[in-house]
């Protein structure tokens, strides 16, 4: 090999050379992996984008409420806090029950489905009268909350938890 091959750069046509788009151009998704995503992924990123918007919405929009009884003793004793913050049964022996009432009114254009969800040590005590359920337009429901303390209950504890009471938008019904 001569000194004037050694020193020539190969010669390319401006059609063999690898077009680099400037990164404005270029998605996220490209810009991270190097591949174009398809149109079916496109829409399928943009569909999983919009429901996981629907779910976190839901979550945020959702009533929550502490819910606590404490179990004292004595006959029928009955101690009631009244208040709308909590789903507070207050104080309460050994077979005595107690209720309270979350009121669901929808003032939108649009019906949404109910559904009500408990947690925690007292979700095994509270009976819940009407769950997973619409409320349309203009419509008032109320949910009653009854907590029921059984004989075999320890005297002095505090059973707490919490309650969701999810309205999940649902045009079409």
């Amino acid at each position: 090999m001569d000194q004037n091959e050694q020193n020539q750069i190969p010669q390319t046509t401006p059609t063999e050379m690898p077009v680099i788009e400037p990164a404005a151009k270029q998605g996220w998704w490209e810009r991270r992996t190097g591949e174009k995503l398809t149109k079916g992924e496109k829409i399928w990123s943009i569909v999983f984008f919009i429901l996981f918007l629907f779910v976190f919405y839901v979550t945020l929009d959702a009533n929550k409420y502490q819910a606590l009884v404490q179990v004292v003793e004595g006959e029928g004793r009955v101690g009631v806090n009244p208040t709308d913050e909590k789903l507070d049964f207050g104080d309460l022996s050994r077979g005595t029950a107690a209720v309270r009432t979350v009121t669901i009114k929808n003032d939108t254009y649009v019906p949404f489905f109910v559904s009500v969800i408990k947690l925690g040590g007292i979700s095994s005590l509270i009976k819940i009268d009407e769950n997973n359920f619409m409320v349309r337009r203009g419509e008032e429901k109320k949910i009653e909350f009854a907590t029921y303390m059984p004989a075999s209950a320890e005297i002095g504890k505090k059973y707490t938890g919490r309650v969701y009471v999810f309205k999940i938008p649902a045009p079409g019904f």
